[in-house]
């Protein structure tokens, strides 16, 4: 046990929370990753102001799995018929959509390679092949709760490397030097030489010029 009185109750209550995820999104491995995910929440939560730690834990969690099922009913409606498929003009991308995909790409493979190797599985397994959580952690032998870090770290890590490339040493070299280009004379500046005093005073000025 903590100091944190809705983690506490969440692990007094895990039977009844799973069962509560369970009802919405109809899957026990889903329900799951998704008390995982509520613990890690808990771990941020204020409780000062909660009176009843065990009401919000089952809040929680039920927003949760109503989260979790919207998104998973939202991939079903995107998916077709094959014959629909058929019917769609596929997008004929440019060639600077394809250079950002490929260096968004990129920038994403290089990052995961820069993660510890269980953590780059674990990302990789959990969300690209859809294998639960709890099956990761039985076959690298640690808790589910250090399976779900590593997960979110790997995610916070692909985001950084989207979202400021520029900030990594890798695209140091990228970047061009300006060369400011030289300022061009004013248009209505003189080139002409100013004469001396010397030379204005040789000069016969134009009264004398015209009494002599």
């Amino acid at each position: 046990m903590n100091g944190n009185a809705v983690v506490n109750a969440m692990i007094e209550n895990k039977d009844k929370l799973l069962k509560t995820i369970e009802s919405v999104v109809k899957s026990r491995s889903y329900s799951e990753d998704i008390f995982q995910d509520g613990v890690i929440k808990a771990y941020g939560v204020n409780i000062e102001g909660i009176r009843c730690p065990i009401g919000y834990a089952f809040r929680m969690v039920y927003n949760l799995a109503l989260d979790e099922s919207r998104r998973r009913r939202q991939q079903m409606n995107n998916y077709r018929s094959i014959d629909q498929v058929q019917e769609i003009t596929a997008p004929i991308p440019t060639v600077l959509d394809q250079l950002v995909a490929a260096e968004t790409l990129r920038d994403v493979l290089a990052s995961l390679e820069a993660l510890p190797k269980r953590t780059n599985d674990a990302f990789i397994r959990h969300r690209l092949n859809g294998v639960p959580q709890k099956d990761i952690a039985a076959e690298l032998g640690v808790s589910r709760t250090l399976v779900n870090f590593m997960i979110k770290a790997a995610e916070e890590h692909c985001h950084l490397a989207i979202a400021e490339p520029a900030l990594r040493p890798d695209h140091a070299h990228r970047q061009e030097p300006t060369v400011l280009p030289r300022a061009a004379p004013a248009a209505n500046r003189s080139t002409a030489v100013p004469a001396l005093p010397d030379q204005r005073r040789n000069e016969p000025s134009a009264r004398s010029r015209r009494t002599g």
